[in-house]
This record gives structure tokens, C-alpha cells and sequence, in this order.
């Protein structure tokens, strides 16, 4: 079947490009964003089921510094998905699925912007990830912040005021204003009778026109002791950039006027201001669930103080960390975000709550507004010693 037929009949054919490996090695204790954790690492291998020469898809990707990483969700554990969730950070309170990054969708797809450490051969590695061992990657793409970071923006009466101080004999200095200046001039020299702008060409359609004519307010504002070019030679009355000018001035003020305006801006009952910039929703940045503050049993620091580094010889050691204090930064940065889900924070208060980190497996329990690291073991002497790896009942210590 062609490519595009499987769009039209609700397919669609993706191919992972090769599968993370990740410090996290399940769900349990994994960040849900990846700027939780900035020493979190991975990498990826392109799969030469994809390039016979996987390394030469990753050519001058080592020019940037972030990269955008689309995966899926694989491990969610079931292939139903409802229209409202209940995200961690509301703690419990539902909202529409669209405006949240749970990984319980339609199409279980994620995105993470994650720092790029550097490119070898056909891999590529990462840090500040939230995706565990295993996940299917099916792109990479530069993070780029002239595209992808929203610009701050002038709010319209900014933009009328900068037009109409050039008309009152603002920076008449400026390269674009002396170029577009030169070219009205050299028109007008050669031929004042001719149009700049033949409306009557039955090529150029209306929408084209007034494009091209607003294009050249500028010019004419800044020139106003000029004759006005655009006036002189349009016939539409509509068009005459005076008038448009006045027109946007009045209906800015008109518009100051109304309820829920205060300053240009919206009231504080909506949501959304009244210029393009970036904002998020007050639950994000105003979150019911505090953070936590962390603390280690003197037993747990000496059970961490036995593993060594990547580079360094000897059992047990670290595979992505490169240090005991990078290691115990990581644990920190994890539990201070709370990565419980809401279920048990509200139904598993007396049990304890296991992860893996790297190599290590790590024990805690959590109390009020902070947890505590009970104990830290390898995580293979972990597997051989635990018969269950994520909750059993205890008596809660006392605090």
C-alpha cells in the first residue's frame, strides 16, 4: 500500500530509529520531565535498520546543544486512554488530556528536550532524559531557540507609536528606511505618472494588492513630508495608510475601554494576555504538591560511598554517573519532585517506595513534606535478595 493511503484509512507506518539506553531502568522513580534531573543520561544507537550508514545520519548534529526526542510510551500497560486525567502535580483533580504531558494518550507519543553531551560514530548521547531503558525513539531533531522558544512580543500600541514617530521625523538613519527611501524616490523620478502598483493587472488579485500596499506604509509614514506615494497612486480609499493608521489608533483605544482591560492587558479572571508571549497554565507554576526536602540515613551514605566511578576499577560501580556526589545529587533531585503517583500518596502511606537509579536500587519511605533514603544497594545484589521489587507493608518509622 502507498504511503500516503495508510493517512487516509487512519494509519500511520513509524519505524524506531533505535531504543535508549537509560539510567532508569523502570517507571518507578523516573522524572516525568526531563529538567527534574539534569544529570540524568543515555544514550541512543541509530539502528542500521534504518541507514546502512547509521553514523552519517547524525552529521553536524554535534553543532547544537539540546535535541528534540520523539518516543513512545511503551510501557504504559494498557491501550485505553480516556479525554480527562488526573496528573500528579494536581494532585488528584482531573483535566483535559490535551493540556497535560501524560503519557496515557490517543497515540502514546512523547517529547523531550534533552541535552546533547556529544555524537560517536552512530550515538548519541544524552543528558537531563526522563525516558527509561528501552524506550523506542522514532526521531531526533535540533532544538533550535530562534524557532522553537517564543519570542517576547510588542503589544500593538507599541508598534503604532514606533510607526508613527518615523512619521514625525523619528531614525530617518536606519539602513532599511534610507534603502526603501532611495527606491520612492528613483520611482518617482523616472516617471510620475506611473503606477507602483498597476491594480488594474488582472494577475495580481486583490489579497496580493493590499499586501503589497501595507507593505509600503512604512515608507510613507516615514516620508511624511513627502506627497504620500501609496495615496497618489491607489484609487482604493480604503487603502491610504493615513487612514489605516488612524483607524488602528482608534480602535486601540476603543478597545482599552472595554471590561476585563486594564492597562492594555486582560483582567486578572482570564487566563490568556493580550500579546503572543508564552504562558502556561497557574497549575504548573503553582502546583498543589510541594516539593519535598530529602535526607539520607547515615547507613544509606556509606552503602553509596561503596560504588565508584565509570572510569575507576573495582565492584560495584556506576554506568552513567561519574561520581559518589553526582550519584547522591541525582537521588535528590528524583524524591524532591514526589515521583509518586497520587494513589499512593494518599492510599500507600505506610509502604515503602522503591527505584533504581544507574546501578544502584535505592529504598525509601516519605513523610510529611519530606523523604528519606533508608537504604542503597547494587542492583544486581538487590535482585538476588528481594523477593518483591516494588511494595511491601512496614510500620512507618517514627519521626
Amino acid at each position: 500500500m502507498h504511503f500516503f493511503s495508510f493517512f487516509l484509512t487512519g494509519q500511520v507506518l513509524t519505524q524506531p530509529i533505535g531504543y535508549i539506553e537509560s539510567c532508569f531502568t523502570g517507571k518507578n522513580g523516573t522524572p516525568r520531565q526531563p529538567s527534574i534531573c539534569s544529570l540524568s543520561r543515555g544514550c541512543l544507537r541509530i539502528s542500521k535498520k534504518i541507514f546502512n550508514n547509521p553514523e552519517h545520519s547524525l552529521m553536524g548534529l554535534q553543532q547544537f546543544s539540546h535535541v528534540w526526542i520523539l518516543f513512545i510510551f511503551h510501557k504504559n500497560g494498557h491501550l485505553s486512554w480516556k479525554a480527562k486525567v488526573r496528573p500528579p502535580r494536581l494532585n488528584g483533580e482531573k483535566t483535559g488530556v490535551f493540556s497535560t504531558r501524560s503519557p496515557h494518550r490517543p497515540n502514546a507519543i512523547g517529547l523531550t528536550l534533552a541535552k546533547l553531551d556529544k555524537v560517536e560514530g552512530d550515538t548519541v548521547y544524552l543528558s537531563g532524559i526522563d525516558m527509561i531503558q528501552g524506550t523506542p525513539v522514532i526521531d531526533i531533531k535540533p532544538y533550535i531557540a530562534e524557532y522553537d522558544s517564543p519570542r517576547p512580543t510588542d503589544s500593538l500600541k507599541e508598534c503604532l507609536e514606533g510607526v508613527t514617530s518615523q512619521a514625525e521625523g523619528g531614525d530617518v538613519s536606519s539602513p532599511v528606511f534610507q534603502t526603501k527611501n532611495s527606491e520612492h524616490k528613483k520611482r518617482s523620478e523616472q516617471d510620475d505618472n506611473t503606477t507602483f502598483l498597476d491594480i488594474d493587472d488582472n494577475s495580481v488579485d486583490k489579497c496580493d494588492l493590499s499586501c503589497k500596499i501595507l507593505d509600503n506604509v512604512k515608507v510613507v509614514l516615514a516620508t511624511a513630508n513627502e506627497p504620500s506615494f501609496v495615496e497618489d497612486t491607489c484609487s482604493l480609499p480604503e487603502f491610504s495608510s493615513k487612514r489605516l493608521v488612524e483607524e488602528d489608533i482608534k480602535n486601540l483605544k476603543q478597545s482599552q475601554d472595554l471590561p476585563g482591560h486594564r492597562n492594555g492587558s486582560l483582567s486578572e479572571s482570564q487566563d490568556k494576555p493580550d500579546t503572543c508571549d508564552s504562558f502556561v497554565a497557574k497549575w504548573v507554576t503553582e502546583s498543589p504538591v510541594p516539593r519535598l526536602t530529602v535526607r539520607f540515613t547515615p547507613h544509606s551514605q556509606r552503602e553509596l560511598q561503596q560504588f565508584k566511578s565509570s572510569c575507576e576499577q573495582g565492584e560495584p560501580s556506576f554506568r552513567f554517573f561519574q561520581s559518589v556526589e553526582e550519584a547522591k545529587y541525582a537521588i535528590t533531585k528524583v524524591l524532591s519532585a514526589d515521583p509518586r503517583s497520587v494513589y499512593r500518596r494518599n492510599q500507600c502511606l505506610d509502604r515503602l517506595f522503591y527505584f533504581s537509579l544507574d546501578t544502584i536500587h535505592i529504598t525509601c519511605w516519605f513523610g510529611d513534606g519530606f523523604a528519606e533514603v533508608l537504604k542503597i544497594q547494587p542492583v544486581a545484589e538487590q535482585a538476588k535478595t528481594c523477593g518483591r521489587l516494588f511494595t511491601c507493608r512496614i510500620a512507618v518509622p517514627q519521626v
